[in-house]
């Protein structure tokens, strides 16, 4: 028996007890913990093991060529480099590949579903999907993520808080009162299976293996990246990742964190929900998602001074900040108008979506190809499928995040902040004046002619 089939052993073992302690009434939060952290140990082992294996057996294969003659025809050549090796890979995906090719990369056949062959991505061709896929919107950059080798499991969640007051005061030799007990509750997860297929004409067939490769993989990319943010914001739940839209339903997990407003948002309501609704979010983490119709509108607001309230921000992913916090545009086509009651509202976003959400990634790509499958046969194409596998799930703290639904009237909303900064920065500019300060001499004549034209406006709307 070889040590990876002892370690694998071991974590079954591991997990047996794992499910007998979720089942103890006195279970604790360190306990699961604990249990927890031993699988991830013995997976983490397992996983290094297998390369050590898996090394063992090149090297032993290596050594076979070095041999004298009694290994004749067994040679240097068989030696495949990476990009020997993706030659191989798509002339597989085109179904030209013979069986000497084959055995090139016998270390990517995987079996697939109904004895169907497929191929595992190798980890360079991800790299250059990785590449590609920076160029995109990608919603895991915002998201935990969470490694899985297991189709199914379960992680601990607490489910009531510390109190407020924290431990007690208690004098020396006295008696120490017990705190609240903290519940526990297992969240499950069930890795899903995601594929599509496209395909392939024979002009393309035709074309050199490296530009069949670079199709595939641009293909590849776009619509792995497609899934993520389509199923975190808009995903079931049933047989599919949690929808963060989904969720702000009658009866989901985020119905209590949504806040509905019937006109357009303005400074002060994004004040009062960072202040007071996400207070005990750490201030750095805090980010605002928005569509392409409410980042329009951030964009558009400005200061008494006529400043972009969205500004530059280097330290930031998405390179722009909104009071102080990140502003990530995410394409429309994900993070959709909300309706309700045939009302169409703007959704913001707003908070740390690492602690809410949490997407478990198997982090294997396959590329399955048929040319008697579906219509191939008819049409005379080669059908391509990718599959990969992950699950979403809203299990983390709710608190961490609100949801506000905002109903947008044009830019009047804009218009009128406007104006009633400006009055407001001539009063703030007057005091400054007294202290005979050049600068603030400066701003209130700006202010000045500033409040002057939105008067006018005013006058030319009566």
């Amino acid at each position: 028996m070889k040590k990876s089939d002892l370690i694998r052993a071991n974590i079954e073992n591991l997990k047996e007890e794992a499910k007998e302690l979720v089942n103890k009434t006195d279970a604790t939060l360190e306990d699961l913990n604990a249990i927890d952290n031993k699988i991830a140990v013995e997976e983490k082992k397992l996983e290094i093991q297998l390369k050590n294996e898996a090394k063992e057996r090149a090297a032993a294969s290596e050594g076979a060529t070095n041999l004298p003659e009694a290994t004749a025809g067994v040679t240097e050549e068989n030696k495949i480099d990476n990009k020997e090796r993706n030659r191989v890979l798509a002339l597989a995906i085109c179904g030209k590949a013979s069986q000497s090719d084959l055995a090139k990369i016998s270390n990517l056949l995987q079996e697939g579903e109904d004895s169907k062959g497929g191929l595992l991505v190798p980890p360079d061709i991800k790299t250059k999907i990785i590449e590609l896929q920076r160029k995109q919107f990608d919603i895991r950059k915002y998201v935990k993520i969470e490694p899985t080798k297991v189709q199914k499991g379960s992680r601990p969640k607490q489910k009531n808080e510390p109190q407020a007051s924290g431990f007690a005061s208690v004098d020396e030799g006295a008696e120490i009162q017990a705190l609240h007990e903290p519940e526990i509750e297992p969240v499950e997860y069930a890795i899903r299976k995601y594929s599509g297929y496209i395909p392939i004409t024979n002009e393309l067939l035709d074309d050199s293996p490296e530009n069949i490769l670079a199709f595939v993989i641009d293909w590849m990319s776009k619509n792995e990246l497609n899934t993520y943010a389509y199923q975190i914001f808009n995903g079931s739940g049933l047989k599919a990742a949690e929808g963060i839209l989904n969720s702000i339903k009658t009866g989901g997990k985020l119905e209590t964190r949504v806040v509905k407003l019937e006109t357009a948002p303005t400074l002060k309501d994004f004040k009062r929900i960072l202040n007071l609704n996400l207070e005990e979010v750490e201030s750095d983490n805090i980010k605002i998602f928005t569509n392409g119709s409410g980042y329009s509108y951030i964009d558009e607001l400005e200061d008494g001074f006529g400043r972009p309230l969205l500004q530059p921000d280097v330290t930031k992913e998405s390179g722009y900040a909104f009071l102080g916090k990140e502003a990530v545009k995410v394409p429309t086509k994900f993070l959709k108008q909300v309706v309700l009651d045939d009302v169409e509202y703007t959704p913001y976003i707003i908070g740390d979506l690492e602690l809410l959400y949490t997407m478990y990634d198997r982090d294997d790509l396959l590329i399955e190809t048929t040319t008697v499958g579906g219509t191939a046969w008819r049409t005379g194409t080669t059908e391509v499928k990718g599959t990969f596998r992950f699950d979403g799930k809203i299990n983390g703290d709710i608190k961490s995040v609100v949801v506000m639904l905002a109903k947008h009237e044009a830019t009047s909303a804009i218009q009128n902040y406007s104006r009633a900064n400006s009055a407001k920065n001539v009063s703030i500019a007057l005091q400054s004046v007294v202290n005979d300060n050049k600068e603030a001499m400066e701003k209130l004549t700006e202010a000045i002619v500033t409040a002057l034209g939105s008067t006018k406006e005013t006058s030319n709307d009566v």
